[in-house]
């Protein structure tokens, strides 16, 4: 079931990248925030060194007094004697410019117990209301440590500290490590992408399972298409998707499956109808061969009748040859008007013969790409169609201007109904039925003109009476 393996792959394919973007994200957070962490301290370590400086010497109110700034980062110095003013432990000032410190490695145990304290009554906090004087002591306790509570991260995650040489001691700023924020956006990450993984790949499965049913139909329908119900129609009347696309277009084979089945049906049915005659004089012209004194005349009947077969057979197959486009390999430039002027030439006795008029008028007659010999021979089966059946004083007139070329006649015409259909193979007028011919003749113009890529188009001839008989050649 494709749909639903692409849905599933489609909705693991998004939680990967939703993760892989939330861990990207979580790390350029993290470098931001380190970045700010190192700044705050780099100026936090330059205001009080410039201040120690101008005092001159370690006040001993330095951590009572002013030791932690409004920006919630803390501080403590290390004297020439030793001894350490603030919460930190003396290892702290062994480290030299920026670093990282366990809470460990970094405070005395009193602020330990203090930052204890502190992260009890945040975590106290998010299960249950506390009371005012409660959130008092918690800022208190934070603000003699300098920690702003707005740090919520655990007492034993890595703390920034920045220290350095002022007068004849050290000085030593420190604030929350950035791995503190790092774990915590990671968490919210990962809660969030677990979070959205069910409803994902459910989401996922019921837009497989819509398509897969869709496709499911479709191939239902092809079941049945095979076993011949070719009136079968899958698209909707709505196209939404590439899905009901695809339905189109086989809508749209099965339309032209269709109508060549339906036209090979009328075909094998024509044949049929039109070679038993021919047949059936043959089988009397053998039977009576025997019994007639004369049976050159016999015999020659029957050969006849049998090039007739065999000449209706000949065209047959070469509009088939025509119809695999196997001969536009041999296409040449053609000068439409030198033709229709030789052909002209050719059939205008022909049409005085036959009692009838051929005209003809040449207008910028352009030059295509095309096979000389089967547009001559199409034309001479729109004249010779035109002969036939217009019947005696027609008029019939051929006009070519650029690359349009028209054979028209004033004679009884076609049937709307029937135009499309007299360009099949061996379809006949009935009232035809009786004329010579085998009604190859509009089929091979036809063929001709699909090999051409020439729009065909039958209509009335002059007023309504008639047929005009129109082929448009593309322009090289």
């Amino acid at each position: 079931m494709s749909a639903l393996r692409q849905a599933i792959v489609l909705s693991l394919a998004f939680l990967v990248l939703l993760t892989l973007g939330g861990l990207l994200l979580d790390d350029v957070i993290t470098e931001e925030f380190r970045a700010e962490t190192e700044e705050a301290l780099r100026e936090e370590y330059q205001r009080i060194s410039d201040r120690l400086t101008r005092e001159g010497q370690f006040p001993e109110d330095i951590v009572t007094a002013e030791v932690f700034s409004d920006s919630g980062v803390g501080y403590a110095v290390l004297r020439a004697d030793g001894k350490v003013l603030g919460p930190v432990l003396r290892g702290a000032f062994d480290s030299q410019g920026f670093d990282i410190l366990e809470a460990e490695a970094l405070f005395q145990p009193e602020a330990l117990e203090t930052l204890d304290r502190i992260f009890d009554l945040i975590d106290e906090d998010e299960e249950e209301e506390v009371t005012d004087s409660g959130l008092a002591a918690e800022e208190d306790a934070a603000g003699q440590l300098g920690f702003d509570v707005a740090f919520e991260s655990e007492a034993d995650l890595g703390w920034r500290i920045y220290s350095g040489a002022v007068l004849d001691g050290r000085l030593l700023v420190y604030a929350p490590g950035v791995s503190a924020f790092g774990s915590d956006l990671t968490s919210v990450i990962l809660i969030f992408v677990i979070i959205l993984s069910l409803p994902a790949l459910i989401i996922g499965l019921i837009f497989g399972i819509r398509a897969q049913r869709r496709l499911n139909r479709i191939g239902a329908g092809f079941d049945r298409i095979a076993d011949g119900e070719l009136d079968l129609r899958l698209a909707p009347k709505v196209i939404r998707d590439d899905i009901d696309e695809l339905a189109a277009r086989i809508d749209g084979a099965t339309e032209r499956l269709q109508a060549s089945i339906r036209q090979m049906s009328d075909f094998s049915a024509n044949i049929a109808h039109d070679l038993r005659t021919p047949l059936t004089r043959l089988r009397l012209h053998l039977d009576e061969a025997d019994e007639a004194e004369d049976q050159t005349a016999h015999r020659e009947a029957a050969i006849a009748q049998m090039d007739d077969i065999i000449a209706i057979f000949g065209a047959i197959q070469r509009i088939a040859r025509m119809q695999s486009q196997g001969r536009r390999d041999g296409f040449a430039a053609v000068d439409l008007g030198v033709v229709v002027d030789q052909v002209h030439e050719i059939y205008e006795a022909v049409a005085q013969d036959a009692g009838q008029s051929l005209s003809c008028r040449i207008t910028n007659a352009a030059t295509i790409q095309a096979d000389r010999s089967l547009i001559m021979q199409l034309l001479a089966n729109l004249i010779e169609n035109a002969i036939r059946h217009a019947g005696e004083g027609a008029r019939i007139a051929i006009d070519l201007s650029g690359s349009r070329l028209a054979v028209t006649d004033d004679g009884p015409g076609i049937p709307e109904a029937e135009r499309g259909r007299v360009l099949d193979p061996l379809y006949r007028l009935d009232r035809s039925r009786n004329t010579a011919g085998a009604g190859l003749g509009l089929a091979m113009v036809k063929a001709i003109a699909e090999l051409h890529e020439a729009e065909l188009e039958l209509t009335s001839g002059r007023g309504t009476r008639g047929l005009r008989i129109e082929l448009r050649f593309p322009q090289p």
